[in-house]
């Protein structure tokens, strides 16, 4: 028997220097991308509209560099800091 899904994810985006706390719902975004898209407005950010050629949505999780337009919204995100560069 797998883990609870949870259905309210929290975590806090970093943008030049300020933290967005952020309160979504599981599948309410197709992708991180998105919801950053969405909740902050960031020059020149996702240019590629999430086909993952461009590299404009890179963010940082864990010390580890990645895509936003691939990353899900889901409980991994749960209680992280994903910082945008």
């Amino acid at each position: 028997m797998g883990e609870p899904e949870i259905d309210t994810i929290s975590f806090t985006l970093v943008y030049q220097g300020d933290e967005i706390p952020v309160q979504t719902y599981r599948n309410q975004y197709i992708s991180l991308m998105s919801l950053i898209s969405d909740t902050l407005q960031i020059p020149d950010f996702g240019l590629c509209c999430g086909m993952g050629s461009c590299g404009t949505c890179v963010v940082e999780i864990g010390g580890m560099r990645g895509l936003a337009c691939e990353i899900s919204v889901d409980a991994s995100l749960a209680n992280t800091r994903i910082l945008i560069p």
